[in-house]
This record gives C-alpha cells, sequence and structure tokens, in this order.
C-alpha cells in the first residue's frame, strides 16, 4: 500500500510513502528513493520537505550500463524529461524524455 502526500492548499503531489518492513520509504513523484527508509512521520516529513524540491537537484541516471548526471526538466508518475549535464551529450534542447520505471534513477552520485 503507497501513501501518496499531497501539499493541502491545492492538492499537489510531492510524493509517495511505500511500506519497506517496519519503515517507510520516501519517494518522488516518479516513484524513485528520497532517502532511506524511515518512521512513519519522519518519512512524511521529508516528503513534504524535499519532495519537489529536490527535482532541481543533480540526479544520477543509468543509461545504458553508464549512469550519467541529469537535471530534470518535467517529472511526471511514469517519466521524466531530463537534459544530460554533460555539454558534449549529443541531445535535443528541449531534453530526452526517459522512463523512470525502465532504467534506475537516483538522488545521489553512485
Amino acid at each position: 500500500m503507497t501513501i501518496t502526500i499531497r501539499r493541502a492548499d491545492d492538492d499537489e503531489v510531492l510524493g509517495h510513502l511505500r511500506p519497506s518492513g517496519d519503515f517507510w520509504q520516501p519517494m518522488t513523484v516518479f516513484h524513485a528513493a528520497l532517502a532511506a527508509p524511515t518512521t512513519l512521520d519522519v518519512a512524511e516529513e521529508l516528503v513534504r520537505r524535499d519532495g519537489l524540491s529536490c527535482l532541481a537537484e543533480a540526479w544520477w541516471v543509468e543509461d545504458g550500463g553508464v549512469w550519467r548526471e541529469a537535471r530534470i526538466q518535467e517529472a511526471r508518475p511514469d517519466r521524466l524529461r531530463v537534459r544530460w549535464a554533460d555539454p558534449m551529450v549529443d541531445q535535443p534542447a528541449h531534453g530526452v524524455w526517459i522512463d523512470p520505471r525502465a532504467v534506475r534513477v537516483q538522488r545521489h552520485r553512485p
């Protein structure tokens, strides 16, 4: 059972909480881990505090077995639009769409 955390004023989805043994895994809107599993109250606070703001940070995407730094331009539960941080990578100006369910995406450098 996943719990969706929403902002009270406008019902915006901030992220999710997923049970993990005796703890809860705080997750982004696209279901990537925000932090290690913790208590329900702490996990909810992490999602409320970092759920959207962390999307402005660098993220790491495993692309063809290679980890690449990326900036998220748009996040949806089933897809992300990213721009690769490496200026030498050939990519469209608007970025590329990836499926976060098909590739590994994480907040910290592997």
